[in-house]
C-alpha cells in the first residue's frame, strides 16, 4: 500500500492506523510524515517503522516537524537506506527529495519495499528523479523488488516517468484517480511491481469527504502473489 497522508495537516492517526489494519497490507509507504506521526501510528498497530528525513519545512531547531517518508509494516524490517534523489536542492527547501527503501521479511519470504515522493512542480525533474530512483532499484540485488510512493505524475508526464523504471523491471498494472481525496480527478500515486507476479487486486477508495479529513490523497492497495 501507499499513501501519502499529508503530516503538517495533522491528521488523526487512529483513523489512518484504522484504514491500515481494515485492509491489512503487508507493508505501507507513507509521505509527507513526521517521524513522531510514524511512530505513533506504529505504536498503535504494533508493527515495525523505518523513517527517512526529507526536508525542515520550518528550521532544525523545530525538528520535530521535519517532513519525510516511512515504511511500516506488521513484519520485521531491516536493512533500511535512504539516499537522495534532487542534488544540489537543500534539506530546508520543499523540492528536496529522497528514495527511503526497507526489507520487508515475512515467515515465507521477503521484498524489498522503496518509498519515494518525486517532483511536483517541475515534469523534467521529476522524470530525472525517476531516473534517478531507477539507477538505485538497479544497484540493489534483492530478488524481489517494489516501488511505491506519491509519484505526482500529471497525464502528460505519467508515460515518461513509467518509462523510466522499465529497465528495472518495475511496471504500473493501472488504477484509479488519487487526488484530491473528496473527489478525484488525477492519478498521483502508484506501486509498482515486478513483470513475474500476478496481480490479484487493485483498490483505491472512492473519494469524498469523509476521506479529505484525513488526507488530499486516497491511499492504494495492490495485492499480488509471486
Amino acid at each position: 500500500m501507499t499513501w501519502n497522508i499529508l503530516g503538517a495537516h495533522d491528521p488523526d492517526l487512529g483513523d489512518i492506523a484504522a484504514v491500515l489494519r481494515e485492509h491489512e497490507p503487508d507493508a505501507v509507504a507513507l509521505q509527507e510524515v513526521r517521524r513522531g506521526q510514524a511512530r505513533r501510528m506504529a505504536q498503535r498497530l504494533g508493527w515495525q517503522h523505518v523513517w527517512a528525513r526529507k526536508h525542515y519545512p520550518y528550521t532544525p531547531l523545530l525538528w520535530w516537524r521535519a517532513e519525510g517518508l516511512a515504511i511500516v509494516s506488521p513484519w520485521a524490517l531491516s536493512g533500511r537506506m535512504r539516499t537522495t534523489i534532487s542534488p544540489g536542492v537543500s534539506t530546508w527547501h520543499y523540492k528536496h527529495r529522497v528514495l527511503l527503501g526497507a526489507t520487508v521479511r515475512r515467515r515465507d519470504g521477503a521484498l524489498r519495499l522503496f518509498d519515494t515522493h518525486l517532483a511536483s512542480h517541475d515534469a523534467d525533474e521529476r522524470i530525472a528523479q525517476a531516473r534517478r530512483v531507477a539507477d538505485r532499484i538497479r544497484a540493489d540485488t534483492s530478488p524481489l523488488r517494489v516501488l511505491a510512493g506519491d509519484f505526482n505524475t500529471t497525464d502528460d508526464t505519467a508515460v515518461e516517468v513509467m518509462r523510466e523504471f522499465r529497465p528495472v523491471d518495475l511496471v504500473d498494472h493501472g488504477g484509479e484517480h488519487t487526488s484530491p481525496s473528496n473527489a478525484p480527478y488525477q492519478r498521483l500515486d502508484y506501486v509498482l511491481v515486478p513483470t513475474a507476479v500476478r496481480v490479484l487486486a487493485t483498490v483505491t477508495p472512492d473519494g469524498d469527504q469523509l476521506w479529505r479529513r484525513l488526507s488530499d490523497h486516497l491511499p492504494v492497495l495492490v495485492e499480488f502473489e509471486v
